[in-house]
């Protein structure tokens, strides 16, 4: 098939015996969708809200660097996930499809409308960055579930819509592999797992030093942050430990007590021993200092812009009397039902 054709033909949502055609659009759509500025509203099948269920753009921004992160190749199916002790975390952000760190691969379950090839016609194979990121992330299905023991764990898990048998996604995959073209494939998809840590690293690199790629594998509060810094802090003055009493030892020993670059090595590391600990917690106490300032400085803007548009004021903070604004959220009705009752 060509770039204008769906993948497939077959309606898979309902098994063997296909779906009903009169079905609308917004049945396939999930109740709610949350918008890059985070408004709630009930969601459409246009371009906005098609991107942020399948674009990939901030993986494609180090596309020179997913070989740091990753092979180019298929990911493992679901039963290889278990059996190496990872535990599927259910995302809805393309972004984090296929991303693992430490025993958690986070997966993006497959939505209802990618299985409906008159969905793809009508909304999503006339934008070419849509069509490309759908196929990859379709692909990446085909390999997630290779097995029926890998269908039954995408039951369990909500990764594939329940009305889909396990007979109609052998036919859909038939159908979607006969059709595969690698290069009408977003590039993020030529790779299958990617790192975590190391998009982190990466990303870091590239200048986001303090955010990196996603926090979702970051510390929750900054007790365990400093904890955690502390711990390996700890670890490595253990060693400087096993050391200066190595030296201590060499020292009372006559060969090497005359030896005068064994007592200039002692008497330095003496004093780096004395100094480095000092010079690492400050270091950890203004990187931390760094990152708090940083999400305080962000969330007042943050919450500055957010009432704002929500056309609420802080009126406990002013102390003055609460009051309503326009909200940029909303259509201002005031005028339209005034006209209404003259």
């Amino acid at each position: 098939m060509d770039g204008y054709h769906p993948p497939f033909t077959t309606r898979g949502l309902g098994g063997l015996g296909g779906v009903d055609d009169r079905l609308e659009p917004s049945s396939y759509l999930p109740a709610t969708h949350r918008t890059k500025r985070d408004h709630i509203i009930v969601p459409q099948a246009d371009a906005e809200f098609l991107g942020d269920e399948l674009l990939v753009k901030r993986i494609n921004a180090i596309q020179d660097w997913l070989w740091v992160c990753g092979r180019p190749m298929p990911p493992r199916p679901l039963h290889y996930q278990i059996a190496i002790n990872r535990e599927i975390a259910i995302t809805e952000n393309p972004e984090l499809h296929l991303i693992w760190s430490k025993k958690r691969i986070f997966l993006k379950p497959l939505p209802p409308w990618l299985l409906d090839p008159l969905f793809w016609t009508s909304h999503i194979l006339h934008d070419a960055d849509l069509a490309e990121c759908a196929r990859g992330f379709l692909f990446s299905y085909t390999a997630l579930i290779a097995y029926e023991s890998d269908y039954r764990l995408a039951r369990e898990t909500g990764l594939v819509p329940s009305s889909v048998t396990w007979e109609a996604w052998k036919g859909l995959t038939k159908e979607v592999l006969q059709n595969h073209d690698m290069a009408r494939v977003n590039p993020r998809y030529w790779y299958g797992e990617l790192r975590l840590n190391r998009m982190n690293l990466v990303y870091r690199f590239k200048g986001y030093i303090l955010r990196g790629y996603s926090k979702v594998d970051s510390h929750a509060v900054y007790a365990d942050l400093i904890a955690d810094n502390f711990a390996a802090l700890a670890g490595i003055l253990g060693y400087v430990v096993i050391v200066l009493t190595s030296l201590q030892v060499g020292l009372s020993v006559s060969g090497l007590s005359d030896n005068v670059a064994f007592v200039n090595f002692s008497y330095g590391f003496t004093i780096f021993s004395i100094i480095a600990p000092v010079i690492a917690v400050v270091g950890i106490l203004v990187v931390i200092s760094a990152i708090f300032a940083s999400n305080w400085l962000v969330t007042n803007k943050y919450e500055e812009r957010r009432f704002k548009e929500m056309g609420v004021e802080p009126y406990w903070r002013t102390g003055s009397r609460r009051r309503l604004t326009t909200s940029l959220t909303r259509p201002n009705t005031s005028n339209s039902s005034a006209k209404a009752r003259v």
